[in-house]
């Protein structure tokens, strides 16, 4: 019985893990389109009188999304390997970081949070 549930268990955590890794493992094209329609929203609510550290912020959301594109086309690997796995990791928390600065940006820009 002990041997059943043992092996009950590890079957649920390796499909669990298998269900996860691809679905991870090429969403990196899916965030870059979010941060890139985050960053068009924020550019949008930035008028000639906004604060300079404002339109500062979005600089940096839109370098910061090139930056992980850029890492991501020039991964040696395709995510597999470390070097693969560290590219795509990197550009997948550049990606959140973008929008997350973008969402920083409509926030400072106007009051509405995002």
């Amino acid at each position: 019985m002990r041997k059943r549930i043992a092996v009950a268990v590890v079957a649920a955590v390796l499909v669990g893990a298998w269900g996860v890794a691809p679905a991870s493992a090429y969403m990196c094209e899916g965030l870059f389109k979010i941060a890139e329609e985050r960053i068009k929203e924020a550019e949008g609510k930035i008028t000639p009188d906004t604060d300079v550290r404002i339109k500062q912020k979005l600089v940096e959301a839109k370098g910061v999304l090139e930056t992980a594109k850029v890492g991501h086309r020039q991964a040696t690997e395709r995510h597999t390997g470390p070097v693969g796995k560290y590219s795509h990791g990197d550009a997948v928390r550049q990606a959140r970081w973008a929008e997350s600065l973008a969402s920083e940006v409509i926030f400072l820009a106007t009051g509405q949070e995002r």
